[in-house]
């Protein structure tokens, strides 16, 4: 498993797109409740301003201290994976009558 970081943008993001699904949903059950369409637009405007910001600091809460559903990553995926052989070419090679030959490259 690869450790992935999180940016505070991704968290922005989906603010912003649960904030506009969120409000249109609401507005549309207080028009169709109360059969007001000005109702539902005042509960809509006071929503929008109020939610993302509690949305907000609710993910961030859970990303910064709440440790429940994560899994540690493997710690042998870090490590980097051994270079396949390359091939030297004949330009490359000692000129005492060498092929090609596959080696290692070292690091």
């Amino acid at each position: 498993m690869t450790q992935i970081k999180v940016s505070y943008k991704r968290h922005l993001a989906k603010t912003i797109s649960y904030r506009i699904v969120s409000t249109l949903i609401g507005f549309v059950l207080m028009w169709w409740v109360t059969g007001d369409v000005k109702f539902g637009a005042a509960f809509s405007i006071i929503e929008l301003i109020y939610k993302p910001l509690q949305y907000y600091i609710h993910e961030r809460v859970w990303y910064k201290y709440i440790k429940f559903g994560l899994e540690k990553g493997n710690p042998n995926a870090s490590k980097p994976k051994q270079k396949p052989k390359e091939i030297v070419e004949k330009s490359q090679a000692p000129r005492k009558g060498k092929r090609l030959s596959y080696t290692k490259k070292s690091t």
